[in-house]
């Protein structure tokens, strides 16, 4: 019974051991870290997809015209070299110009039969006429050329005026905050000094106020050392009357001559130190009477001695006492002085450290004062700047749309020069035929007349042709096949932008198109001996619905360690079925050749299909998803956090664009569980 009562003890005390233990470890838990937080800041938000492609090498590519339409003119031949951005077409008004004098000539050799005289001058009429019309078709080209030239210039200084303002504006902020940090710091220092400087001021009242009580108590302690010296004169000079022994150093402060030892008497003569000179009035009585009586009996005689040893006994006892007063007084005058002492030199150093304090409250004050000014100052400085970028990208704008429309009104009266020219021609060939003799064959000089007159329409339309009709090389290469021939109707289905035609790419060779002649393989024309490579990729059904020609890429080649620029040329229509998922084959063009590569070296392909420049962004981790809307949660300066609402843009690949809600600079804290997948653009 014993055992099992000691062992029930010893598991009871054990758990309860355990138990305690255990709250002790819960309530030790070690505090959280502090929040992962990231930085709201301005720059590139770029999205991408992304594949593995492998390098193929094509012998030849084939190109189209963006838009379908009537084949007007074809400037190159078969065989001819071209580079990268240039046209494939000579001059289309040369040649036009030449086409219009053969059927011009072919015209005057029908009508030889008009007298020499009238032939001759209407000859020279309708040279002049076309000479005027050559000079018109140039002055349209050199139209054309300055509205593109200085289109191009213009436009890059609006560019240049907006970059001033937008670098202006930047500096403007980083200055006022920079500014603005200087009077915080300024404030916050005037903040310590003034607050160290009531401290130093307390401190010297109390000080002060003890120096004063320590005079006044020196002063205090110095008049009862006065009366309790002439105290002991006067119980001197009344012992000396009584002709009682007069103790020893009587003037002096030390009482160690006192012939009263006994300590009740002292203690009584201590409670009358106020009033030292205060005697016993038998004492006084005896003493009267022992000055007016000189005459008395023996008896009385005795009785007078005996009076006389017991006053002065008590005349002992008052000296003795008194002499105890005046020792006690000294020693308090000597700690009052000490204590005076070091409190006037407490004051004195007070004193010092405010004067000290003054002046840094003081040098404070004018460091803050001069830094509102130099806040004010800069900030109607940058102002200033500011205003004068404005009016500066005000005026090129400005400039831009006068210049453009001068240049296009330019344009346009060059072109009703050379309608005006062409009606002249015209008319001078109108004239020739009136005025001269016909021939025979009327019918054949009104064709030759009407094919002149086609040819001018033509050298008319020329520019427009080139400019709306154009292919342009995107690559180096040899003209292998032109697929068509003039007044043949193409099918289009490309774009030709900023002098690189991507989308006419956008058909494989030999591939044959919508309405297109049987005579054409593939494009329009076809080149050969590129001297570039192509990047094959398979991207997923939902990839492909943001890749478009023309999107610039990156092809990264692990193997060699290098990374190329590309451009997307072409999308497959046909989907790949590859265990039961749908890819589409996209192909890419590099912008530089290399050696190194070889045919079938993988890549991987980065297609950039959205990005915006110069934007406030954050890591995609940040945005928390809240009833529908995106928030994010700020950290403050004091540590708190708030939970923000905020307007999102474009979704990149690591960063999302903050449209609303946060500034640059922001805090934002990163949490494990974020939602950024699920953020409302």
């Amino acid at each position: 019974m014993m055992r099992t009562r000691l062992m029930q003890g010893v598991l009871g005390f054990t758990a309860l051991t355990l138990l305690v233990g255990s709250f002790k470890v819960m309530e030790s838990k070690p505090k959280p870290p502090p929040p992962t937080t990231v930085t709201v800041t301005r720059g590139v938000v770029l999205a991408s997809v992304n594949a593995t492609g492998n390098v193929t090498v094509e012998d030849q590519l084939a190109l189209d015209f963006p838009t379908g339409g009537r084949v007007t003119d074809i400037f190159v031949n078969e065989g001819q070299r071209v580079v990268a951005g240039q046209p494939n077409a000579r001059d289309k008004l040369n040649s036009a110009q030449a086409d219009y004098r053969s059927a011009q000539d072919k015209v005057n050799q029908l009508l030889e039969g008009a007298p020499p005289g009238q032939q001759g001058l209407n000859n020279a009429n309708i040279g002049n006429a076309q000479a005027g019309l050559g000079k018109a078709l140039d002055t349209v080209g050199r139209a054309q050329d300055t509205l593109k030239t200085g289109a191009a210039a213009r436009q890059n200084d609006v560019n240049n005026a907006q970059s001033t303002l937008t670098n202006a504006q930047a500096a403007a902020a980083q200055h006022t905050k920079d500014l603005q940090l200087d009077i915080d710091q300024v404030t916050q220092r005037l903040g310590e000094h003034t607050a160290q400087l009531n401290v130093h001021q307390a401190k010297f009242e109390f000080d002060s106020q003890q120096a004063d009580s320590a005079r006044a108590a020196e002063v205090a302690t110095l008049q009862r050392i006065d009366a309790e010296r002439a105290t002991l004169a006067a119980i001197e000079d009344r012992m000396r009357q009584k002709g009682c022994n007069t103790p020893s150093s009587s003037s002096s402060s030390n009482t160690s001559g006192s012939t009263t030892n006994t300590t009740a008497s002292a203690a009584s003569t201590k409670a009358n130190a106020s009033s030292p000179l205060r005697l016993s009035a038998a004492a006084a009585k005896s003493t009267s009477t022992s000055s007016s009586t000189t005459t008395s009996t023996s008896k009385s005689n005795n009785n007078n001695k005996n009076n006389n040893s017991a006053e002065c006994r008590n005349l002992a006892d008052q000296h003795a006492q008194v002499q105890n007063d005046l020792a006690h007084d000294n020693d308090v005058l000597s700690t009052v002085r000490s204590d005076r002492t070091r409190y006037e030199g407490y004051v004195r150093d007070d004193n010092e450290t405010l004067i000290s304090d003054h002046q840094t409250v003081d040098q404070d004050q004018r460091d803050l004062d001069d830094a509102k000014n130099a806040l004010k100052a800069g900030q109607i400085s940058d102002q200033k700047t500011i205003l004068d970028a404005q009016t500066s990208l005000t005026q090129a704008l400005d400039n831009q749309k006068k210049g453009d429309l001068a240049d296009q009104q330019a344009v346009a009266s060059a072109r009703n020069d050379v309608n005006t020219a062409q009606a002249q021609v015209g008319q001078q060939v109108a004239a020739k035929t009136a005025d001269e003799e016909r021939p025979k064959n009327n019918s054949e000089v009104a064709a030759a007349q009407a094919d002149a007159a086609n040819k001018l329409t033509v050298v008319a339309d020329a520019q427009k042709a080139l400019d709306d009709t154009t292919l342009i090389a995107p690559t180096d290469g040899t003209v292998a096949v032109i697929g068509g021939r003039i007044g043949e109707d193409v099918p289009g289905g490309g774009s030709n932008r900023g002098g690189f035609d991507a989308s006419a790419l956008s058909r494989p060779p030999n591939a044959q198109a919508s309405g297109s002649v049987s005579s054409r393989a593939g494009g329009f024309i076809t080149l050969t001996d590129l001297g570039t490579n192509e990047v094959k990729a398979r991207f997923s059904e939902a990839d492909t619905a943001k890749i478009q020609p023309g999107q610039p890429a990156k092809v990264e080649f692990e193997s060699l360690g290098q990374q190329l620029t590309a451009r997307v040329i072409r999308l497959d229509a046909i989907e790949t079925v590859v265990a039961n998922v749908f890819t589409y084959t996209v192909t890419l063009l590099l912008d530089k050749k290399l050696d190194a590569i070889k045919p079938g070296m993988t890549g991987n392909v980065d297609v950039i299909t959205a990005q915006k420049q110069n934007v406030l962004r954050l890591p995609v981790t940040a945005i928390n998803p809240r009833n529908g809307r995106a928030t994010v949660q700020v950290l403050g300066k004091d540590g708190k956090t708030e939970t923000r609402d905020v307007t999102t843009g474009l979704k990149g690949d690591d960063d999302i664009e903050i449209t609303s809600g946060l500034n640059e600079g922001d805090k934002v804290v990163v949490t494990p569980a974020g939602g950024a997948g699920r953020a409302q653009g």
